[in-house]
């Protein structure tokens, strides 16, 4: 079973390139570091090694499938997703500021502000 929960907050590099979550999601394989290199939330009673066990995903990734910068359209998306757009997520309640503060961070790398948590 994987760590459950938000995935902590790192520092990269950011983009602010056209932002297509479906497109990126498709690159990324089945492993499992990229995997959590590339999103925000696992499930840990899902298989980790499978895309369903992840929400948020907010990095690019290139054809081959390797996890580049935070792309801050992403960022700024998923947590306008947090605040309940797009229907929200099926995340746990207690789970919601970490994501946010992983999200914000990449924000403040780009030197933007995030949106505030609902």
């Amino acid at each position: 079973m994987a760590e459950s929960g938000p995935i902590g907050p790192h520092g990269t590099e950011t983009s602010d390139r056209p932002w297509s979550g479906p497109k990126a999601q498709k690159k990324l394989g089945d492993d499992e570091r990229k995997l959590r290199q590339a999103h925000g939330w696992v499930d840990g009673d899902a298989d980790p090694s499978t895309k369903s066990a992840y929400k948020f995903i907010h990095h690019e990734v290139t054809g081959d499938g390797s996890v580049g910068p935070a792309n801050v359209r992403a960022a700024a998306s998923a947590i306008g997703v947090l605040n309940g757009a797009r229907g929200g997520a099926s995340i746990p309640e207690k789970d919601r500021r970490r994501i946010y503060n992983h999200l914000a961070q990449h924000l403040n790398d780009a030197g933007k502000e995030p949106p505030p948590l609902k």
